[in-house]
């Protein structure tokens, strides 16, 4: 008894701290991304926002460190996947967190079907040689090749449009659309805390889109024939008096 009693000390005594150099850190993000990233991991690992308060890690990066949950949610990923494949922060720290950020949407337990080759091959291979070849290639091109892993190209590669509206019709009309699609669709996946992950705004908008081209309604109305043609078909259909036999 008196050493689980010791145990759980230690452990809220690490969570304490981890707490505090997480307050402390996030006043210079740029300085100290990657010991907030390695943070965050520890802190989403042992369930410590639980602790404190939080539904989650989420929760808490946004309530207490003014994180996006965007952003807590890729420098956790960058380390779970690092770790995941075997790589050290000294091996990783260099490909920098624009690159990583990319390079870790890959699935380290995942395949690539190399239809060159007709192989099935592992992408924690790929995830270790492209964190590793890091200076070899702009972020633009690990993008590329990261969505050519995940065969988003040609009529699949991912595309951003943006527009403008008044804050009346998002709040009004949009945004409504978007949850209701949300709701429709239900969720996504889970992710590591076995969290509901929603569909984002993208596949909300495909479905509405695609409700609205499906609807009769919305076509186009029927074009009238030209005038001769028209006057033809009047004829055509016009009652003749039948002969008298």
């Amino acid at each position: 008894m008196y050493e689980l009693q010791l145990v759980g000390e230690a452990i809220a005594g690490r969570s304490a701290q981890v707490r505090r150099s997480l307050m402390a850190m996030v006043a210079n993000l740029s300085a100290n991304t990657f010991d907030l990233a390695a943070l965050l991991h520890e802190a989403r690992e042992n369930n410590y926002p639980t602790v404190w308060g939080f539904s989650s890690l989420a929760d808490y990066a946004s309530q207490e460190l003014g994180l996006k949950q965007r952003k807590a949610e890729y420098l956790t990923r960058i380390m779970r996947v690092m770790q995941a494949v075997g790589l050290k922060r000294e091996q990783f720290e260099p490909c920098g967190v624009s690159k990583l950020r990319e390079i870790t949407r890959l699935n380290p337990e995942g395949t690539f079907w190399n239809k060159d080759e007709h192989i099935s091959e592992p992408l924690d291979d790929y995830i270790v040689q492209l964190t590793l070849d890091h200076d070899k290639m702009n972020v633009q091109q690990v993008k590329d090749e990261v969505a050519r892993l995940l065969g988003m190209t040609g009529p699949n590669r991912m595309v951003v449009r943006s527009c403008s509206v008044t804050q009346s019709a998002w709040e009004g009309v949009i945004q409504p659309a978007y949850e209701l699609a949300r709701r429709m669709l239900g969720s996504q996946s889970r992710d590591s805390e076995g969290q509901a992950v929603e569909y984002k705004d993208g596949a909300c908008l495909e479905v509405i889109c695609a409700a609205f081209n499906a609807d009769p309604n919305n076509g186009p109305e029927p074009e009238e024939p030209p005038r001769e043609e028209k006057d033809m078909q009047d004829y055509i259909n016009a009652e003749l008096p039948m002969e008298e036999f």
